[in-house]
């Protein structure tokens, strides 16, 4: 019996991914897939797609879900994508993240929280179960929308470049969009001619969300000024993405140069304002955005927001700029600060009789009596202390202007905290962190820094008493 002839659209589309997994080098043959599936039209083709051109290649596919916690139906969303799995063969992935508690937590956008906590999962599926290649099921529709979305939030050179085809998920990870080149209506026709179920997404027909409003109501408009709008923005971004490629060696070379020591992940990291001060304003822009962009994991901000930052150059220390959320830049002395503002409570003041643990936010002091001899170690965050000098009830507090203590080594001079604290080069976004264990009025210790010396354990000490800071 001869084969079926597969229908034009179907070869035109599955050749056109094949092209575009060669022209990007996605795959060479053998890799491991994991594909982002949410069970919406586009990415149930890509795994269609994947799938059928997974046999000939030694491609090895596996299937992921995040459950966004964001509508009642996601739960039948999550059991759809893992019968499709089933029915293929195919290992499936699920977890979910209660996107609206994260953002409650800390701030954001529910759309940046939970792109973030998307990606965070497929990398870790993919780290933990060795997949090389994610990808996901991202248009040429989604490109365009993209670029409209960063170019009325005013972004720079790398936000006009859409949607990359390719770019790390991580080290030894890639993430991958192989439907670029497909558009909307492309993906709907492929999905009817094989017959494809997929579960609609009621959330994509509310206007609530920016990028739902430009794909409802400013796409079809821009669409009556000219007709191939899809093919001008996509073709913008590929120009533009060769002006960052362009631009990328300079800027990565500008941003060693720049920054400041090393950047942590999600937290913190800093830039040198001489050397800044010194960069071409469109490098000066692009080292900003790169530095907050690897630091946060954010989508670009704004060229004002940009500009604000850019304005600390030339402020005083203690100069701030939102970035939006809880994300800031402090101009802090020499350098200005990229920072996430942590979640504490402020003005901290309990008392507590020692020997207890006293929990704060996110910190835990714990306190506990020892016999024998302390084990000091290089650890700040551990400490012992003479019990014999404590007088009561102690009290974890924030510190204060006009707080003073004996540094453990000075026998007994004075010196405020407000000084040790410069003398330590405690960063001004920090400073509001820092908490003291005291006695009265008396400071024992500052927590994860110095002892006071009047009560430092020395030979005849009877009562020793263990402190540790956990945060």
């Amino acid at each position: 019996m001869a084969k079926r002839k597969e229908p034009d659209v179907l070869r035109t589309i599955t050749e056109s991914v094949r092209k575009y997994l060669r022209t990007h080098e996605m795959v060479l043959g053998g890799e491991s897939i994991l594909v982002g599936v949410s069970g919406g039209v586009d990415s149930m083709v890509l795994l269609d797609l994947v799938n059928r051109i997974a046999g000939p290649l030694g491609i090895t596919v596996g299937v992921a879900h995040f459950d966004h916690q964001l509508r009642p139906s996601s739960g039948a969303d999550a059991d759809f994508v893992r019968e499709a799995a089933r029915s293929l063969r195919l290992k499936s992935y699920v977890a979910s993240g209660d996107i609206n508690k994260i953002v409650e937590d800390g701030g954001g956008s529910i759309e940046e929280v939970a792109r973030r906590e998307r990606y965070a999962f497929l990398e870790r599926i993919a780290r933990r179960h060795k997949f090389s290649v994610v990808m996901t099921g991202h248009t040429a529709d989604d490109n365009a929308e993209t670029v409209m979305m960063n170019l009325l939030r005013g972004s720079g050179v790398t936000g006009l470049s859409g949607i990359p085809p390719t770019r790390r998920l991580g080290d030894g990870v890639i993430l991958a969009r192989p439907m670029l080149e497909l558009t909307r209506a492309d993906v709907e026709s492929y999905a009817e001619k094989r017959g494809i179920d997929w579960r609609e997404d009621e959330s994509n027909s509310s206007h609530d969300h920016t990028r739902n409003r430009i794909r409802g109501e400013l796409m079809p408009m821009l669409r009556t000024f000219n007709p191939a709008i899809l093919d001008v923005l996509n073709t913008t971004a590929g120009l533009m993405r060769n002006v960052d490629r362009y631009l990328s060696g300079v800027v990565d070379s500008a941003v060693e140069n720049a920054v400041a020591g090393e950047i942590r992940r999600e937290e913190r990291s800093s830039l040198d304002v001489a050397t800044l001060r010194h960069l071409h304003p469109a490098v000066r822009s692009e080292v900003v955005q790169r530095v907050i962009s690897n630091t946060f994991a954010i989508p670009p901000v704004s060229a004002r927001t940009v500009d604000r930052v850019l304005g600390l150059m030339w402020k005083d220390t203690g100069a701030r700029a939102s970035l939006g959320g809880r994300h800031e830049a402090l101009r802090d002395r020499g350098t200005i600060v990229f920072y996430k503002r942590p979640v504490v409570v402020r003005d901290v003041d309990k008392e507590f009789v020692p020997g207890e643990e006293v929990e704060v936010g996110d910190m835990l002091l714990k306190t506990r009596f020892i016999k024998g001899k302390p084990k000091f170690t290089s650890e700040t965050d551990i400490e012992f202390v003479s019990a014999d000098e404590i007088s009561g009830k102690l009290t974890l507090r924030s510190w204060r202007e006009g707080d003073v203590f004996c540094p453990l080594g000075m026998k007994g001079k004075e010196k405020k905290l407000s000084d040790f604290l410069i003398d330590e080069k405690v960063p001004l976004d920090r400073k509001g962190e820092v908490l003291v264990v005291a006695d009265g009025d008396k400071i024992v210790w500052i927590c994860g820094m110095r002892v006071d010396d009047r009560y430092r354990v020395v030979k005849d000490t009877n009562r020793i008493m263990k402190l540790e800071f956990v945060q």
